[in-house]
C-alpha cells in the first residue's frame, strides 16, 4: 500500500483548493471554529495539524491565537499562506507530515487535527507515530483534539463487496462528492491502544455534534509538571 503522506499528497494535490472547499460550507465552518475556539479557551500557541488552506488557521490567527499550521500539500499551505498575507495575519506555515513534525518538543498550549485527517493514516506504525508526536510537541497541560467520522462495525456486505477491508474491517471506502474516499475506521478501542502504547493516560474519546453532524473526538490532555 502506498504511503499515506504520499497518497495524501496525491489526492489533495489533485483536489486543490476550490476542491477541498466544495466539501463544506460557510456555515459548517463557522459551526466548527467556534467549537475549537470553546474546547481551546484559554490556550494561545495552537498548531493546525492537515491544515490544508487554513479555513481554520485563520480564524483561530483572527481571533489572537499564536497559530502554526503544517499541511503534507504544498498547493494547500501556499493558498493558506497568500490568504495570510493577503490579510497581514502572521501564521507560521510549514509543510511536512504528521507522523514526524517538524517542531521541539513542549512547543504548543493545544494541537489540532481535523476534517478526518488523522483516519487517512492506515497503517499502525503511522498511526503510532503520529499520536506519539502530537504527545510530544504539547506543552505540559496542553491538549490535544482529533476529529473525525462515527463508524460502524462492518455489515457481512460490506465485507463482500470489497468496502470493508484491513484487520478488524477497518479500512472504509465510501463514495461522495462525485469520488470514494477511503478512511480508516477508530472508535473508543483503537484509540485506546494508541494512546495506551504512547504512554497517554489522560485521553478521553467520545461523539459530538460537530459542525452540524455526529463526530468522533479524541482529546488528549498532556500532564502538568507541578
Amino acid at each position: 500500500m502506498l504511503n499515506s503522506a504520499l497518497r495524501s499528497r496525491a489526492e489533495y494535490e489533485e483536489l486543490g483548493v476550490e476542491g477541498l472547499a466544495s466539501r463544506t460550507t460557510p456555515e459548517r465552518d463557522a459551526a466548527v471554529i467556534t467549537a475549537v475556539e470553546e474546547l481551546l479557551e484559554g490556550r494561545e500557541s495552537v498548531l493546525d495539524l492537515c491544515c490544508g488552506y487554513g479555513r481554520i488557521s485563520l480564524p483561530l490567527r483572527r481571533a489572537g491565537k499564536v497559530v502554526s499550521a503544517l499541511d503534507i500539500s504544498p498547493n494547500l499551505v501556499e493558498a493558506g499562506l497568500a490568504k495570510a498575507r493577503e490579510e497581514e495575519l502572521s501564521i507560521d506555515w510549514a509543510i511536512g507530515s504528521m507522523t514526524d513534525l517538524p517542531y521541539k518538543s513542549d512547543s504548543f498550549d493545544a494541537v489540532i487535527c481535523l476534517w478526518t485527517a488523522f483516519h487517512e493514516l492506515f497503517a499502525e506504525d503511522e498511526q503510532m507515530s503520529t499520536i506519539w508526536e502530537i504527545s510530544r510537541v504539547l506543552k505540559p497541560g496542553g491538549l490535544a483534539v482529533i476529529e473525525g467520522p462515527v463508524w460502524g462495525p462492518a455489515t457481512a456486505s460490506e465485507i463482500a463487496n470489497g468496502l470493508r477491508q484491513g484487520p478488524e474491517h477497518r479500512i472504509v471506502t465510501t463514495e461522495h462528492f462525485n469520488s470514494s474516499s477511503v478512511h480508516f475506521i477508530h472508535d473508543e478501542a483503537s484509540y485506546g491502544r494508541l494512546c495506551s502504547a504512547a504512554g497517554i493516560k489522560d485521553y478521553k474519546v467520545y461523539k459530538r455534534e460537530w459542525g452540524g453532524r455526529r463526530r468522533l473526538i479524541l482529546e488528549i490532555h498532556q500532564p502538568s509538571h507541578d
